[in-house]
């Protein structure tokens, strides 16, 4: 998948109030994306948006991503890409 940096810094954004900062189920602290959708749950709130680059299915750890991005510049292309793990 290859994303703006900006257009993934706002969908972080819409994300924020779904992926609990701690958590005792780890898999809310993630945001899936697949099938040209991105979506976040903390299992009392989901948001799902359209993400037309999102075709591949795939976990990105929220925290991560959101400290990452904070030194890549907006305008900037990112290419994220799933690693098979056996």
């Amino acid at each position: 998948m290859e994303i703006q940096v900006n257009k993934l810094r706002e969908l972080m954004e819409l994300f924020k109030p779904a992926v609990p900062r701690k958590s005792s189920i780890p898999i809310t602290a993630y945001i899936r994306l697949g099938e040209g959708k991105a979506i976040a749950t903390d299992l009392e709130t989901m948001v799902i948006a359209d993400l037309p680059e999102a075709e591949e299915p795939m976990l990105l750890p929220f925290a991560s991503l959101a400290e990452m991005l904070k030194y890549v510049p907006g305008n900037e292309m990112i290419k994220i890409e799933a690693q098979n793990k056996k």
